[in-house]
């Protein structure tokens, strides 16, 4: 019998809405009991991602995961294409394991613009954390080389879902993972997660 409960607790874990293996707590919001799951892979110097960030995260935050409907996931998957995409994703990795992911995130994309040619990406962090929590994320980016590792895991996954431009957006519905690449419209987005939660 313990074999046996043994075998099934990872199932049980994950049914029960339990974290799922490397997914930093910092990079997801909402209940892990909500029904449908949105699973987001950006690129913090993509502009379709800044987009997204600024137009269509808001209202699906305060539509779907205030309201327990929707769990987010943010997945990073960085396009070589973007020079200063990497930095830009350890500071943000860095800001949320001291627990300022949210406000650091949202500056990068807030000032995407500013910092898209030039790489100044510390100065533009520095504006929105204390001089004590910015020595702390300066310290992480430069010296953590485990800090990546959630990065090596979102791009594993971005595999299995087979992404290939960001934004993606997985919807994750009855064991179902949906991928739905490119720009969306939050409009399009809603009437889909309503659509799919009276399934």
């Amino acid at each position: 019998m313990k074999k046996t409960l043994l075998l099934l607790l990872p199932a049980l874990l994950l049914a029960a809405g339990v974290e799922a293996p490397n997914v930093k707590g910092f990079k997801t919001a909402g209940s892990p009991m909500a029904p449908l799951t949105i699973e987001v892979y950006t690129d913090y110097q993509c502009p379709h991602c800044r987009e997204f960030y600024l137009t269509v995260l808001p209202p699906l935050t305060e539509e779907f995961i205030k309201t327990g409907k929707v769990r987010l996931i943010h997945r990073d998957y960085q396009l070589p294409q973007f020079q200063y995409s990497k930095l830009a994703t350890r500071y943000a990795n860095a800001a949320g394991e001291i627990g300022k992911y949210d406000v650091v995130a949202r500056q990068l994309f807030v000032t995407q613009p500013d910092w898209w040619l030039n790489g100044k990406i510390d100065e533009e962090v520095a504006r929105v954390l204390s001089a004590s929590d910015m020595e702390k994320v300066r310290n992480l980016v430069k010296n953590d080389e485990h800090l990546d590792d959630t990065v090596k895991a979102d791009r594993e996954m971005a595999m299995k879902d087979d992404v290939h431009a960001t934004p993606t957006v997985v919807i994750v519905y009855k064991g179902k993972r949906e991928p739905v690449e490119g720009p969306v419209s939050f409009p399009l987005l809603k009437q889909y997660i309503t659509d799919k939660l009276k399934q």
